[in-house]
């Protein structure tokens, strides 16, 4: 129960980051690969997210932290269903695809959009099989791409960009994973990923190269097995460079971002697992530098099929 506590936590940390796609592809973007992982019991499993969040301030490029002006908004709700399969005894693939829907106000004027949002693929190589070492319970490579079949900003055609549901570049994000357990009632997470995406041109012409972006997340806490119940508890934090054009940076503002996350899983059954969570941005100031701030609270189940199904 305790693995897929924490499958449900990396799911969540790979949907909360990718909240901000449309509000930060005016800059530089935010990427993200699938974080959700089988148990070693687990042979394939499928999943159902629904996810409501709304921006409330931003972090200036002094770090301050800015709530949002009373006559704005900014919402999004979003769905995403992900497949994931064992190929082999150390490998696993998964996908995940989104649907959303924007609603945004500003000074009076509001719109709403939605769509189809980039599509992720990912891959995971165990290292260290399961309990082998004392010390770590298990360790793999993990890889990202994020296909750009959303809607940039760049290519919206509403005033307020509420019809964007993607990053409108591709990216690369190779990673690591440590896992350790204390028995069957405590389980911590680290992970480390860097996103590497691909060019974007502005409408005059000139071809934007984003900064690779440093992501790292740090997960733990306790379950009850008696009563299929876990709790996670988890942070977040994003940096990164300024975009460069024809080997330049354009600015020296480095972004970040810190968050934090709460998980609440339960085993409806053998099969069956109900995750509900909740992510925000922290608004305080030195948190997070020229990012967005945004809560976001989502519920969702998972289908697994055993490996001897």
């Amino acid at each position: 129960m305790l693995q897929r506590a924490l499958a449900g936590a990396a799911l969540v940390l790979s949907l909360a980051t990718s909240s901000n796609t449309a509000r930060a592809a005016a800059c530089c973007g935010a990427g993200h690969g699938m974080g959700q992982w089988l148990a070693p019991s687990e042979r394939a499993a499928v999943s159902l997210a629904l996810r409501g969040s709304e921006r409330f301030g931003s972090w200036t490029l002094e770090r301050d932290f800015a709530p949002s002006a009373g006559d704005g908004h900014d919402r999004e709700l979003r769905a995403d269903v992900g497949w994931l399969v064992r190929v082999e005894e150390r490998v696993q693939l998964g996908i995940t695809a989104p649907l959303l829907a924007t609603w945004r106000g500003s000074r009076g004027a509001a719109s709403s959009g939605g769509g189809v949002g980039d599509v992720a693929v990912a891959g995971r190589l165990e290292l260290v099989e399961r309990d082998r070492l004392p010390w770590l319970s298990a360790a793999a490579l993990t890889l990202g791409v994020t296909l750009p079949t959303g809607r940039s900003y760049r290519d919206s055609s509403d005033p307020l960009a509420a019809d964007a549901t993607g990053l409108g570049v591709a990216e690369l994000r190779p990673g690591l994973v440590l896992e350790k357990a204390w028995g069957a009632s405590f389980q911590a997470l680290l992970a480390a990923s860097v996103g590497v995406r691909s060019r974007y041109h502005q409408p005059t012409g000139e071809a934007i190269h984003p900064a690779p972006r440093l992501q790292i997340v740090a997960a733990a806490g306790p379950a009850w097995p008696a009563s299929g119940l876990s709790l996670t508890l988890g942070g977040l934090y994003e940096r990164e460079g300024a975009p460069r054009e024809d080997g330049r940076a354009l600015t020296d503002v480095t972004r970040e971002r810190t968050a934090l996350l709460a998980v609440l899983a339960y085993d409806i059954s053998a099969r069956w697992t109900a995750i509900g969570n909740l992510q925000a941005d922290v608004p305080i100031s030195g948190a997070g530098r020229a990012e967005t701030t945004a809560a976001a609270l989502s519920a969702g189940v998972r289908y697994v099929w055993g490996r001897h199904d």
